[in-house]
Parts: structure tokens; sequence; C-alpha cells
């Protein structure tokens, strides 16, 4: 680390701003003490190359435009150690998502962060986190440090969103699905931070005791595919005989069996379609195998989500899920569980059921998990009433949700009165819908 003592004379540091004493960046006064800060505070500004403050006296935010002006500003600022980190640029989208990064990243850029301000050489320095003008990045890095304030410094999901929500102009965006469709439901850095600080509060997630190189191991694998969501539930990718289109290799039903057995599953839930391997295969391993099919890309009929359920309420163990991608129709059937259960709001538990399992929950998945939120419970079957969602749609109205209310509407029929209706005739926009049989 550079051994330079602080020189005041480089920078002026008045309040929530660091602001360089050069002509690259404009001289403004934005004094508020952390306090007001964490409750709000003042807006200011956004420009850059200033520098935010985050939290005490050492740790801030920048944006350059250029690592041009990063060299420029490290030379010239020698007081001030600046670092950065590939983390927020590392999100692999599926189509037009950016983020959010998943729980391994966040455990290891906030590690990054800690390693910083813990290390001695560093005690007397100000620490500067610096990303580029590129909005995606500028969210993602908003979204990690966010989490660090929340997880290592203590500050509530709104204290910690408060310290960038001053800064008006701050170029960021909301999260979407993982889809090339216009996004109709957007998903806030709040919304993140509250799933997951949920999450904590109920003991699902401990960032002293996450094992990252565990959840690499399961994730992505070339002979499976999956993550361990929440005490109840694994999400894992469909299990294949034999390679296809989409998967260049197999991935064996056999090359879960021990791994289900490690992590204490006791259920298997298949929704996609039958064919891609032997369902014996987990039967025979021990595990009930349960078949709740329904379409890819669509919302479960109410009965669907009543039957899934009744397993969750029955398994001994931990119940793996999966559809084709383990992505859409998992997520919101684990989704559903999450809010009946232990009360997130659908965009709390989108945002954490993503920073668990990238891509998950997509379309009118998002809307169909708002109308579950407002849902009329009889046992384990869901009902939305004509009144909540009037509310829903007002609400999507209010806040210039347009293009949502559609999907509102169209999802809500497969939640009216614990009405059997197909998914796929409903949600691919057929304006003839006729009911299913109770099967």
């Amino acid at each position: 680390f550079p051994s330079a003592t602080p020189h005041r004379s480089t920078f002026v540091r008045k309040g929530c701003c660091l602001v360089p004493h050069t002509p690259c960046a404009p001289m403004v006064d934005h004094q508020a003490a952390a306090s007001q800060a964490a409750g709000g505070g003042d807006r200011v500004p956004f420009c850059p190359e200033s520098m935010y403050h985050l939290v005490g006296s050492k740790l801030y935010f920048t944006v350059h435009e250029g690592q041009e002006v990063t060299a420029k500003m490290i030379r010239g600022l020698p007081a001030l150690f600046f670092f950065s980190s590939t983390i927020p640029e590392s999100y692999a989208s599926f189509c037009d998502d950016f983020g959010p990064l998943d729980i391994s990243m966040v455990v290891r850029f906030c590690e990054e962060i800690k390693s910083k301000m813990d290390h001695p050489l560093l005690a007397h320095r100000r620490i500067v986190f610096y990303t580029l003008a590129v909005p995606e990045f500028v969210t993602n890095s908003a979204f990690l440090l966010c989490c660090y304030l929340m997880i290592f410094e203590g500050l509530s999901p709104a204290g910690a969103w408060a310290r960038f929500e001053r800064v008006a102009g701050l170029p960021v965006l909301h999260y979407r699905d993982a889809t090339f469709e216009m996004p109709t439901f957007h998903l806030s850095i709040l919304d993140c931070l509250k799933g997951l600080r949920r999450a904590m509060d109920l003991a699902w997630f401990d960032a002293a005791r996450f094992d990252v190189e565990k959840y690499d191991a399961f994730y992505e694998s070339p002979s499976h595919d999956l993550n361990v969501m929440n005490p109840n539930f694994i999400a894992f990718a469909c299990p294949k005989d034999e390679p296809d289109a989409y998967l260049t290799r197999d991935r064996k039903p056999s090359a879960h069996v021990e791994i289900f057995r490690q992590l204490g599953v006791s259920d298997v839930v298949r929704l996609n379609e039958k064919g891609n391997y032997s369902d014996s295969v987990f039967v025979d391993a021990g595990f009930i195998h349960s078949d709740l099919e329904f379409d890819d890309c669509t919302c479960p009929p109410s009965y669907i989500v009543e039957r899934f359920l009744d397993v969750c309420d029955a398994a001994k163990g931990v119940v793996a899920v999966h559809c084709l991608a383990g992505l859409g129709r998992t997520g919101t059937l684990i989704g559903c569980h999450m809010i009946k259960h232990y009360g997130f709001t659908a965009a709390e538990c989108i945002g954490y059921l993503r920073a668990m399992r990238p891509g998950s929950v997509i379309g009118r998945q998002q809307h169909y998990l708002e109308l579950i939120a407002e849902c009329e419970w009889k046992g384990n079957l869901p009902g939305v009433s004509d009144e909540a969602l009037q509310k829903i749609i007002k609400d999507a109205w209010s806040a210039g949700r347009n293009a949502a209310v559609q999907c509102i509407s169209q999802a809500a029929t497969l939640l009216r009165a614990g009405s059997n209706l197909s998914a796929l005739e409903t949600l691919s926009g057929d304006e003839d819908v006729e009911e299913e049989g109770a099967a």
C-alpha cells in the first residue's frame, strides 16, 4: 500500500461528500452527519469523481468515467486509498438481466471491503471504492456496498440504501427478470436488501458461516446444477439421462443422490414434463418423488400450489424442486411457500431468490407472486378476491407500471376462487380459457 500520510490540502471533506480540490470535480458543500444520512439526509447531486461518504470516517464511494480519470485521481490524491473490484462487473446474464449478484459474490465482495477496512496499513487512510460510470456496474456496486453496510456495519436495509438514495442523479437501475421481453416488474436494490435482511433474521443466511466453496461446487457443475435456497428447499436444474440441444453432456439423476442425502433431502418435486430421466432413480434411493407438472414460463394454477404446499407440509426433510432450468417455475413455487409461511413480500422474495439462484422467477411469475402475497388462504389453497386484485392493479397504475396491469389481471385468473385453470391457455394470451378437471 502507498505509505503517504494524509495531506488535507489535496481534498475537501464536507459531510457525506469528499471532493477533490482539483478542476476535474466540482466543489460542493454536502455536510450531513452519518446519523442524518441513515435517515435519508439531504439529497446531494451526483457528479463523477465526487466521493460520497458511506460509513464512519473511512469508507467512500465514487464513480469514474474512465481509467484515465482513475489514474489521475490516484496520482493527485495520494492521501486516499482507491480500490475497486471486478465483482460488480461479473454477473453472468441469461438474457437482458444484469444482477443482482449471487450470494457467494456478495460474501466475497464484503470480505474484500472488510479486509481493507481492517488492514493495519490503512488504519489512518480514507478508503474510496470506485466503479466505472456504467449504470449496470454502478447498480451492482451500490447493491454490494449496501450489503456490506448491512451485514458488517449493522445498518438496516433502509439505512444502507439511504447512502445512495440521497445522491440525486446517481445512475442506478432497477433489476429485471432473465428474459429479453420488456420488463414489467421493477426490482429495487432496497427490495433485495430487505429480502436478504429477512433471511438473516430467520437464520437462513450468516455471512460468517457461509461456505463459498460449497456454493460454487453445487452451482452449474457439469454433473449437477443446484442451490440451497433456505433450510426447506433446494432448487436444481432438471437431471437428464442424455445430452440435448441445451445441455452438451448428461446430468444423471444418480449424480444427485448422494448430494441430496448429505443435504437432508426427503422429497423430490418435478414441475416440468416427463422424459428427461427415470423417476425410479430417486424413488429407489429412498426419496419421495412427486409430479406437479405445468407449462414452461407460466404460473401455477391454484391447485398446483395447494398440492406443492401439501407435499412441503408432509416432508420429513428438505424438498428438492426442479423444472427445466430450475429458475422460473421452481422459484415461483418456493416463493409461494416463503410468502405464505414467512411473510416475505413479493419483491423481497424475488430479490432473495435471485441472490441464492440467479435468474429465478421470470415474466408474469413476478406478478403472480404479488397476487400470492395478497391471497386469502383456505388451508394451502390460495385465492385472490376482487378487492385485493383491484388494489394491486390500482397500485400498479399509480406507480406508472401500466404494462404490468395486463400481466397481473391474467395471472389473477389462476387464483380466482381456487379455480383449476390451465396456466398455458391463460398466460399465453388466448382469450378462450377452459377449466381443467380436477387432477
